[in-house]
């Protein structure tokens, strides 16, 4: 199949890789470019570290990363982890597989109310931080990247459609599921588009009844979607 990719670049490579090795063709048109806010880092008297995403630890400042080092570390996914070793932080005390499970385990490790410092991206669901003020834990959330709308479909991606050659696309968010949207129409393809698969990470990322959702919330469960649909 030819597989529409439209997350930030960085991931949508990876994203791509994995469906070459499927079989697939990768097209790519990133709706979303991580870039760094610049915010000030001031860990103060932060107990512990929380990041749920690798972005995070991508555009953390070196001098930044050396003043974080000796906090506990809990992040969600395996990627974020990674990301963070590079960025010379220590393991991780937790890695959990989402951010309800996170505070969970962040109850279980810090059952006394605690100040966390959390590097958090700009657009963010609430859900970590109001299960963590439930359990009586000061947050202080550093806004470290922002995810940039990009505005307009990529060349490959807008012949594609054009010349009816996509077979369907991932879709990661609901924020980037509109974005691209909103790119289909701006560039009056709409009518070509209306015959992809749309297959999606999470419930919450369909914009329609007819999108295919991955029984797990992950990369592995949304290409293994996308091959049963």
């Amino acid at each position: 199949m030819r597989v529409i990719v439209t997350r930030a670049r960085g991931d949508a490579a990876r994203t791509a890789a994995a469906l070459r090795a499927r079989g697939h063709e990768a097209l790519l048109s990133p709706v979303l470019q991580i870039v760094a806010t610049g915010a000030a880092i001031n860990p103060g008297s932060a107990q512990a570290l929380i990041a749920t995403s690798a972005h995070a630890f991508e555009v953390l400042p070196q001098a930044d990363a050396a003043r974080l080092a000796h906090l506990p570390l809990f992040v969600v996914g395996a990627r974020t982890a990674s990301a963070a070793a590079k960025a010379g932080l220590a393991p991780p005390c937790v890695i959990a597989a989402s951010a309800l499970e996170l505070a969970q385990q962040i109850a279980e490790t810090l059952p006394g109310p605690a100040h966390l410092l959390y590097l958090a991206g700009h657009d963010r669901k609430p859900d970590l931080e109001a299960a963590l003020q439930a359990q009586g834990h000061a947050i202080h959330v550093i806004e470290i990247y922002e995810a940039r709308a990009v505005e307009a479909l990529s060349l490959e991606v807008a012949q594609a459609l054009a010349q009816n050659e996509a077979d369907a696309v991932l879709h990661f968010s609901r924020r980037s599921a509109q974005l691209f949207a909103a790119c289909v129409a701006k560039a009056g393809l709409s009518t070509q588009a209306a015959g992809l698969r749309h297959v999606c990470i999470s419930r919450d990322a369909a914009l329609g009844e007819d999108a295919v959702i991955a029984l797990t919330p992950d990369g592995p469960g949304l290409l293994k979607a996308l091959e049963q649909t």
